[in-house]
């Protein structure tokens, strides 16, 4: 298990972004999930670059970046070796 907050649903690479959809655990509402789909790309200086979208309530009326898409991004960082092994990339 990644972890207990995250669920994927799709990790596909694109180029050189990956396409991550998932649903992840309001922290408001325990047992509602937010829908949430991210693309993530490493610029050559290191950084990460996120662009991503929410179904919650900051995203669809304030036009913000959300919790859910920075813990989605960042399981995915964190575990993507162990997500992308079967799907026959390389992670670098």
């Amino acid at each position: 298990m990644v972890s207990k907050d995250v669920i994927f649903d799709e990790v596909r690479r694109v180029g050189r972004e990956w396409v991550i959809r998932g649903r992840v655990r309001s922290r408001s509402r325990p047992n509602t999930w937010h829908s949430v789909e991210v693309r993530i790309r490493r610029l050559r200086n290191g950084e990460v670059a996120m662009v991503g979208r929410c179904d919650c309530e900051a995203f669809t009326k304030g036009h913000m970046v959300c919790w859910h898409m920075l813990h989605l991004t960042n399981a995915f960082i964190k575990n993507r070796h162990r997500l992308v092994s079967g799907l026959g990339f390389s992670v670098n």
